[in-house]
């Protein structure tokens, strides 16, 4: 299913009213390594998450008793690199913040096709910058300082940080990416969480040298970019340099 050797086993979360006859779709799943589990309603899957930490989760909002928008929203929020599948009634509104929909009635090969392609498009949950390294399912990260645990909201901050190292990313980007907000008011959260987000990667919070403030702007995290070796010279500068005839004169 797209996963390399040393990935971390597929974790699939289906919420909602299951159909009896697309057994065989988990059972398949489950034959290549993957974990599927089940939760009835929506408080049940928002507990399990906090558990699994999926890759993908499954929402059957068909005679179920929740929002599948609002819960499409919520997982976004917790799960910003989690695939999301929603099974809907036909006619009914596809405005929901998943990657891919699929309309009552389908068939159960529809239903695997899908499943395996969202699968095949999830993007690898590890992050590399320099020398930090985030696992964004333990949302454990690593580098000089060690292992250290990051908050949901922690790990989200990192992450954005080292998928766009070395370049600042303004507070307002910060502020609506994390907390979905335009309001610059008051910036006191954001703040709080960076400093506590230093005392994880830092060596010395107080003077940070890795996650910097652009006053006035926002902040950056800056890695060490390994130069590119240079190209090899050309047949006549080499033999300029080693005072010999050009081979052909």
């Amino acid at each position: 299913m797209g996963r390399g050797p040393n990935s971390k086993p597929v974790q699939i979360l289906y919420i909602g009213r299951t159909d009896p006859s697309h057994e065989k779709v988990w059972q398949g799943l489950r034959q290549d390594g993957a974990t599927v589990a089940f939760a009835r309603t929506q408080a049940a899957g928002l507990q399990m998450i906090r558990e699994l930490q999926p890759h993908l989760v499954i929402i059957n909002t068909i005679s179920s008793h929740f929002s599948g928008d609002r819960l499409c929203r919520t997982l976004r929020r917790r799960l910003p690199h989690t695939r999301i599948l929603a099974i809907l009634e036909r006619g009914e509104s596809a405005r929901l913040e998943a990657q891919e929909r699929l309309f009552h009635p389908f068939t159960t090969r529809k239903l695997r096709e899908t499943v395996r392609n969202l699968l095949e498009a999830v993007p690898p949950h590890v992050l590399r910058a320099g020398d930090m390294e985030l696992d964004l399912i333990t949302r454990v990260v690593g580098g000089p300082q060690g292992k250290a645990h990051l908050t949901p909201k922690q790990c989200r901050l990192l992450a954005i940080f080292m998928e766009y190292p070395n370049r600042v990313i303004s507070r307002e980007d910060l502020m609506k990416e994390i907390w979905e907000t335009h309001y610059l008011g008051d910036t006191r959260t954001l703040d709080v969480h960076i400093r506590w987000l230093r005392e994880k990667i830092e060596e010395d919070p107080a003077r940070p040298r890795l996650l910097v403030t652009q006053r006035g702007v926002g902040y950056k995290l800056i890695v060490a970019v390994c130069p590119e070796p240079a190209a090899p010279p050309a047949a006549d500068e080499l033999a300029e340099a080693l005072d010999l005839e050009p081979e052909g004169t």
